[in-house]
């Protein structure tokens, strides 16, 4: 039986774990736990290697305590929020499999049973079946969560609700992915939260500042096309804001853009996807490109269909572009065996 409430939590000490480059979904899922827990359980909120920039502003409207990459040792109980891979803990891989308490996992992301680019090694389970809640259909872990706090019967504070908003606002591309049930767990969260949905859009949007712009002008300036069946991949190496260029060349005509960056021994990519593309033609970043890569690469990815990230090793972002561009390609050519073409 899956996990029905955050009743196995109560009284003990809980560490809640984002994924690696936390986002807002993985951190107002943790932060919803933590501030609803209060006077039930001892909590901290842990993220692996770093958080994204929309997640830091959160965090410091909303004053959520996180600690970058923190031990494991002295709690109770692991909760993995938003992911479902051992590679998405970076750094506290080991640490987590040789965690001896009890191990729990929420999440909405579907298993996908790759190698996870360790030598061939498969990925191994988070947490047992009766310790795990995984809703596939649900647009935001978020969303999840709340379910879990209401079967729990706990009320959350105001803080959490917003927190949940969030998550249920970011992943679900402010609505455009969202079905009816998304719509009314937000009216019902924004109206407990007595808060209009400008305020709670607020928490998490920064303007962009100087090195954030140049990073997007960069990515046009750097971008290499390439022609897919009738489809636009756009690929670019970009200093920082990967994520920023990628929905950078999307909204000036990218079908699908792949923006990396190679530093310290450590290579990312992260992409974006045309949403009104992706249904039309039923491209999935994670499925077709990310969760394939660590194949070639050593590294994990994940993420959605519009939207995904990979975190590896190496020097050089090109090959692993590249590769992301073909693994496209494959998906979109597969029934005419087209051929990449380079715009030059």
């Amino acid at each position: 039986m899956p996990l029905k409430s955050l009743a196995p939590l109560f009284k003990k000490r809980v560490l809640l774990l984002t994924h690696s480059g936390c986002d807002v979904d993985s951190l107002g899922s943790a932060a919803a736990i933590h501030f609803s827990l209060k006077g039930k359980s001892t909590t901290a909120i842990g993220v692996p290697e770093h958080i994204n920039t929309s997640a830091k502003a959160l965090a410091q409207k909303l004053e959520i305590p996180y600690e970058i990459n923190p031990s494991l040792d002295g709690y109770d109980a692991v909760v993995c929020l938003d992911f479902n891979e051992l590679g998405m803990l970076g750094p506290l891989r080991e640490g987590f499999l040789a965690f001896s308490g009890e191990k729990f996992l929420v999440d909405h992301h579907e298993e996908k049973g790759v190698k996870n680019g360790n030598a061939g090694e498969k990925e191994t389970a988070l947490a047992p079946e009766k310790n795990s809640l995984v809703h596939t259909k649900a647009v935001s872990t978020t969303e999840i969560v709340y379910g879990l706090l209401k079967a729990s019967k706990i009320k959350p504070p105001k803080k959490a609700l917003a927190a949940i908003a969030c998550g249920i606002i970011t992943d679900s591309s402010s609505f455009l992915i969202a079905d009816h049930e998304t719509f009314a767990i937000m009216s019902e969260v924004m109206r407990n939260a007595a808060m209009p949905y400008r305020e709670i859009a607020s928490l998490f949007r920064l303007d962009p500042d100087l090195s954030q712009k140049v990073a997007q002008l960069k990515s046009a300036r750097r971008c290499r096309i390439f022609r897919a069946g009738d489809s636009i991949v756009a690929l670019a190496d970009v200093s920082a804001f990967e994520a920023d260029a990628a929905s950078t060349l999307v909204r000036i005509g990218a079908d699908v853009a792949f923006c990396g960056d190679a530093d310290g021994g450590r290579t990312r990519v992260s992409a974006r996807a045309n949403s009104n593309w992706v249904a039309k033609t039923r491209f999935d970043l994670t499925k077709h490109v990310f969760g394939k890569l660590g194949e070639f690469f050593p590294g994990s990815g994940g993420g959605h269909a519009g939207a995904a990230a990979f975190n590896g090793k190496g020097k050089d972002i090109w090959p692993v572009l590249l590769k992301c561009a073909e693994l496209a390609n494959e998906f979109l050519c597969s029934e005419k065996q087209g051929e990449l073409k380079e715009y030059k």
